[in-house]
């Protein structure tokens, strides 16, 4: 859309993203850090207006600041959801507002592409040219981010197999939909659990398009994502395709069997774990191996021994190192449906682990 590229073009004059810095010596609390160097809009030249924006951007609202310095109590960090996301509350209406440094233009290329159940919908902005911020406003999802419920033993005992099934069926029907049915392709490039947010009946959305790209096999020398989710062509190679959200997504998978995090604290990345633990090893004694290494929340429930372990086979065919062995979203979604479908002839017998940590049918 040429207004929206002017658009881009004008808040670009006004200060620039933040560059990434490489892969290497620059991880920080688990994530590849990245540079702050995104100036404040001066306060003299051109100025930015909402009018200028409200013509061409209508199906959008256009908030206007003092509207969220409302809604949020001036910013305040009792309003703080995560990183620089508020929860608000306008005319009667709860928002999650994220606050930026003019650095939108590349997420609001991307959203106003895009609309479906199972993404975080967009449901207005707001541009202060005279402090350089702009603000995204989102629907805001009730329960939070899944990483949340899985390390949160309470939450965890709550998210019973059923529920972390249509979890995953979500957020591979999200990914589906920016991978075949937009164009060129969106590539998200940041799917984490954090970056799953459950709404009032625990169905997932993708959200935080911040790192997203249009496009399929480019190649970039800035490495940026989080440890744990990187997948190992984009981390050598700087490979940029739809792939890499389908090895990330593999590995929120492990999150949902197992319960913990992408990254141990030494570093090792999930994934390693079970590739060395549950992966290797005969096909036929897979449900055992899967019974052994799952969320213990998990096994004092009783699970269809054979939804768990196709979950745990999508996973792996998912994290393969090759990404043109990967699967698309679109056989990971179907594959999951069948999945689901054991619950419908499940007879009640699981595999659990026993007291003394011995493979036990019950």
């Amino acid at each position: 859309m040429p207004l929206l590229a002017c658009l881009c073009r004008r808040l670009k004059a006004k200060g620039r993203r933040g560059d990434a810095v490489e892969s290497g010596d620059g991880v920080e609390g688990g994530k590849f850090a990245k540079s702050s160097s995104a100036a404040a809009a001066g306060s003299g030249g051109e100025r930015f207006l909402v009018s200028d924006i409200s013509e061409w951007l209508d199906k959008y609202r256009v908030f206007k600041v003092e509207e969220l310095e409302r809604g949020t109590g001036g910013f305040d960090d009792a309003h703080l959801i995560s990183g620089s996301v508020y929860k608000a509350s306008i005319d009667g209406e709860v928002f999650a507002v994220k606050k930026m440094k003019w650095d939108a233009c590349e997420e609001l290329k991307i959203l106003q592409k895009v609309n479906h159940s199972n993404l975080v919908k967009l449901e207005g902005f707001c541009i202060n040219s005279a402090t350089g911020d702009c603000f995204l406003v989102y629907e805001y999802v009730e329960n939070g981010s899944l990483d949340l419920w899985l390390l949160d033993r309470d939450r965890a005992r709550r998210l019973d197999w059923r529920a972390r099934l249509h979890i995953a069926l979500d957020l591979a029907h999200g990914l589906q939909y920016i991978h075949e049915h937009t164009w060129p392709r969106v590539v998200h490039k940041d799917i984490k659990s954090s970056n799953v947010l459950l709404d009032a009946r625990m169905r997932a959305k993708i959200a935080n398009f911040g790192l997203a790209k249009t496009g399929h096999n480019a190649v970039t020398t800035h490495i940026v994502g989080t440890q744990g989710y990187v997948a190992p062509e984009y981390l050598a190679d700087g490979l940029v395709t739809t792939k890499m959200d389908v090895f990330a997504y593999g590995v929120v998978l492990l999150e949902l069997v197992s319960g913990r995090e992408a990254a141990d604290e030494t570093g090792e990345p999930l994934w390693a774990d079970a590739e060395e633990r549950v992966f290797r090893g005969r096909d036929e004694r897979l449900e055992a191996r899967v019974a052994a290494w799952m969320d213990p929340a998990l096994a004092d429930q009783t699970c269809p021994p054979g939804s768990v372990a196709s979950v745990v086979s999508v996973a792996r065919a998912c994290l393969h190192k090759d990404p043109s062995k990967r699967p698309s979203m679109v056989d990971v979604a179907y594959t999951l449906s069948k999945a689901d479908e054991h619950f419908g002839d499940y007879s009640g017998e699981s595999v659990s682990v026993d007291g003394s940590g011995e493979i036990a049918a019950r």
